[in-house]
């Protein structure tokens, strides 16, 4: 809980000003942590779709025909 929002909020705009956010240098960052942590890309884009396609037949009310 905030006791002090104004002073909050002023902070806020100071740094803002001094220092501009630079939403192309996040977003590089964390596609970076992505992949050190092997999330991106998929080994295999095809991985796991089974399960996938079993989801959406459950969701969907969709019988098997197989």
């Amino acid at each position: 809980m905030v006791k002090h929002k104004k002073l909050l909020e002023k902070f806020e705009m100071e740094l803002i000003k001094k220092e501009p956010q630079n939403n192309f240098k996040i977003f590089e960052e964390l596609l970076e942590f992505a992949k050190e942590m092997k999330k991106i890309p998929p080994p295999s884009p095809l991985e796991g779709i089974e399960i996938d396609i079993k989801y959406a037949r459950a969701i969907n009310g969709i019988k098997r025909t197989l």
